[in-house]
């Protein structure tokens, strides 16, 4: 009864998940649905948490470096694509450094997150995603854009980069929250209540949204292209994950957040992305897709490796 009442989040979660999966199975809901929900948890539930949570929650100087890692470590990821991709064909290697930047934190990691840290977790994952939020941004579309098909016919843009930085309700909230936090800004009374209503669907809606995108029958030649983009992701994600867990001088709980965002699958602005700049919508797909179950995994398994190093530690 202990094991499962200490992995009780990770239960429910996969629930969740297997849930809006067997839904759009049997017809009951379709994958439109997914997509609508996943914008409700993305624009509506999500900036409600970050609100009723960043604010409170003491910002230590070690946390400063968070947003840093969640740029400077997509960087390195695509630096090691311009190596690895390097004899891909241009179409399917754009495809592959644009999915090699970036991280789901805010439909992926959060939901669970909150169940597993609290309000403190998801100050810390919250600082990691403003960094990462520049990285699928402004990397991850740079990168789209230079290796599309429809590069001529259309141009990358400054103004067109800060639309979508400023059109990002998360941005935006993250950046508001932090700045709350800062100033000492509080919500309380009547709004406080108003935004826990959302806050409390988070959870529920991002997983169903999860569940219900989730996809295991590819077109044939899908496995081919969307195979070395996750390779990396993963080699990476792990290795230096490990590394940072066991090694780097700072504390456990951002550890643990750096370690464990470096697992998350790809952001869901790949599909827009996309689509936007020509590529097989149904492969970008894919690759978050086959993220959802292996990250899921993966974090389950630094979470406890958390636990164990807590322990060896006090």
């Amino acid at each position: 009864m202990g094991i499962l009442s200490a992995n009780e989040p990770f239960i429910i979660s996969a629930s969740i998940i297997i849930l809006g999966y067997l839904l759009k199975r049997l017809a009951v809901l379709k994958e439109n649905d997914g997509e609508v929900l996943a914008k409700v948890a993305l624009n509506i539930t999500l900036p409600s948490i970050i609100l009723l949570n960043l604010p409170w929650v003491p910002i230590e100087t070690s946390n400063i470096l968070l947003p840093f890692f969640g740029f400077i470590l997509p960087g390195f990821v695509v630096l090691l694509g311009l190596f690895f991709f390097r004899r891909l064909p241009r179409t399917d290697k754009g495809l592959s450094m644009m999915s090699s930047s970036g991280y789901n934190i805010g439909l992926f990691a959060m939901p669970m997150v909150m169940g597993l840290y609290g309000s403190a977790g998801i100050a810390r994952f919250a600082l990691f995603d403003i960094g990462n939020a520049f990285a699928i941004f402004g990397l991850s579309w740079y990168l789209a854009w230079y290796y599309s098909p429809l590069r001529g016919k259309g141009s990358i843009g400054i103004r067109g980069i800060l639309r979508m930085f400023f059109g990002s309700i998360p941005f935006i909230v993250y950046i508001l929250a932090v700045l709350m936090n800062i100033i000492g800004i509080r919500l309380d009374g009547t709004l406080m209540k108003l935004l826990e209503v959302p806050a409390a669907m988070n959870r529920g809606v991002s997983l169903l949204a999860l569940g219900i995108l989730l996809r295991f029958k590819f077109p044939p030649g899908t496995w081919k292209t969307i195979l070395p983009p996750l390779a990396l992701r993963y080699t990476f994600g792990i290795a230096a994950g490990a590394l940072v867990l066991l090694f780097l001088p700072i504390s456990l709980e951002n550890r643990i957040t750096i370690s464990a965002a470096m697992i998350m699958p790809v952001g869901l602005a790949v599909i827009p992305f996309a689509v936007k700049w020509g590529y097989d919508r149904n492969r970008a797909a894919a690759i978050l897709n086959v993220g959802i179950p292996v990250s899921f995994i993966l974090f389950w398994l630094i979470w406890a490796a958390g636990i164990n190093l807590a322990a060896l530690s006090s």
